[in-house]
């Protein structure tokens, strides 16, 4: 029995094409010669079944008979089909599935939603949202905006007037309509559903559409509201943020930042020195114990020395109301933090606390330091020494994703040390962990190639030259290993 035959030999080639092939892949190798010459047969052989001149070359036809073969088989017949054919576009790919255009299906949104408008914004929008059919009539909005940025500002308010009618409240953009939104989104925003960008980006879009719908009205009573927003989101990284730090980075430079406030505070004759010292003192100690022992900002503000303290300060006890577990919690420190603690309380904490008082962070004016400003002071201080703001809850973020990236099998782990109320608060990080091994990975790799190459440092950190005024606008350069200078001074990396 004949066997089927897949592609047609040389042999049989009509001699003008067998010429030209010859003529083009002269110089090729065996292998890829081979591959070349079965391409070009089975095409040839599938337009003799079809009765068709081989020269006629299609998207459909080179789909219909190429499309089903292996890529590297199909690809050689594409080659060799562009060389012996070179005024076909063999390599030209036929549009299979219509693509809806995003204006087209902008225009679909609008249609679908427009009922979620109440009636007094339907009648001014209407004009300004009209699509022209030819492209030159367009209304306002649509010409002014683009598709993607129309989009986000109507779905905005799209929710935002849902959210009105499930409240039963007015359906405009009034100061109630607002506070009361506020006040849902701050709710999961505790939650941690939502980031405080976001609640931001959404005023900012209702704004935005409500003085491009309504220009006779005044809508600068949202700008405070913004300004706040604005505020508070600089002081809240997102958790992506986690990754920029290590936690080897923090301990060191929380020592660092503890001796040379030692320092200083041994050197200083004056009250405003001995006060800067302190500062950086307490900033200091307050890394180094989320580092040790992850709490939150509210509970490490209010540390007391006689209730959260044994007397040589070997542990840290926090009380039932101080979790969220509702249990107690009792904490070993390491040898370095009690240093640190020991230092901070005989030096600094003794030239500014009362006889009376026991709070273990204590300002200048010998009052227990509120969570707010503690969390601002440590923010500022690696603002300084890493280039970017690392916050107590951003530590949290780092330690929990430390844990779930090296024992993902163990990841409740991290609920145990952060004392989340459920284990379901932890697989947040399971994403950020991944991406903790990866960046982990990335340095290590970079470090190994600078070491085979002999390089010990980055072009970025070589030193400044002297004298010149412009500014570094590079982020400061971490290093992983060694101690950190001043970390008071704020014009350069720390080195």
């Amino acid at each position: 029995m004949p066997r089927h035959r897949l592609s047609m030999p040389p042999s049989d080639w009509p001699g003008d094409i067998r010429v030209r092939f010859e003529e083009v892949f002269s110089s090729v190798s065996k292998h890829q010669r081979r591959r070349l010459e079965q391409g070009l047969g089975r095409w040839l052989l599938e337009a003799d079944r079809d009765e068709l001149p081989p020269e006629l070359i299609t998207p459909a036809l080179v789909d219909r008979r190429l499309g089903h073969l292996r890529p590297e088989i199909a690809a050689a017949a594409k080659q060799a089909l562009q060389a012996v054919y070179p005024e076909a576009t063999v390599f030209v790919r036929e549009n299979k599935v219509e693509v809806e255009s995003k204006r087209k299906a902008l225009q679909r949104e609008i249609s679908r939603n427009w009922h979620r408008f109440p009636s007094a914004w339907q009648e001014v929008a209407r004009p300004k949202l009209h699509f022209c059919s030819e492209g030159l009539n367009d209304g306002l909005l649509v010409e002014a905006w683009t598709s993607d940025t129309l989009q986000s500002r109507l779905q905005t308010v799209w929710s935002f007037f849902d959210f009105c009618r499930a409240e039963g409240l007015e359906e405009e953009i009034t100061r109630t309509t607002v506070q009361r939104r506020l006040d849902a989104r701050q709710a999961e925003f505790q939650a941690g559903h939502v980031s405080l960008a976001t609640i931001h980006g959404e005023i900012q879009r209702l704004k935005l559409l409500g003085i491009a719908t309504f220009r006779d009205r005044d809508w600068t009573w949202l700008d405070p509201v913004l300004r706040v927003l604005k505020k508070k989101m600089a002081l809240q990284p997102s958790r992506s943020d986690a990754r920029l730090v290590d936690l080897a980075e923090l301990r060191q430079a929380a020592i660092s930042c503890s001796e040379v406030a030692l320092r200083h505070h041994r050197a200083a004759t004056g009250c405003r020195a001995k006060t800067t010292a302190n500062k950086l003192a307490r900033t200091g100690l307050a890394i180094s114990l989320l580092v040790n022992s992850p709490i939150r900002r509210e509970s490490l503000a209010t540390l007391d020395l006689k209730e959260n303290f044994d007397p040589d300060f070997t542990r840290l006890f926090l009380s039932p109301h101080e979790t969220k577990d509702k249990k107690r919690d009792e904490r070993v420190l390491t040898p370095e933090v009690r240093q640190q603690l020991q230092d901070y309380v005989a030096h600094h904490r003794a030239s500014v606390a009362p006889h009376r008082e026991t709070a273990l962070f204590v300002g200048s004016r010998g009052k227990p330091v509120a969570p707010e400003y503690l969390s601002q002071t440590v923010g500022d201080q690696c603002q300084k020494l890493f280039g970017k703001r690392v916050t107590p809850q951003v530590i949290r973020n780092i330690i929990a994703g430390f844990i779930v990236s090296q024992v993902p099998e163990k990841a409740s782990l991290a609920s145990v040390v952060l004392n989340h109320a459920s284990t379901a608060t932890t697989e947040t990080y399971r994403a950020n962990g991944k991406q903790v091994q990866a960046a982990k990975k990335l340095r290590e790799a970079n470090d190994q190639g600078r070491s085979d190459h002999g390089v010990n440092q980055s072009p970025l950190e070589q030193p400044e030259k002297r004298g010149s005024s412009r500014k570094c606008r590079t982020r400061p350069v971490r290093r992983p290993r060694g101690r950190l200078s001043d970390p008071t001074q704020t014009g350069r990396a720390p080195i």
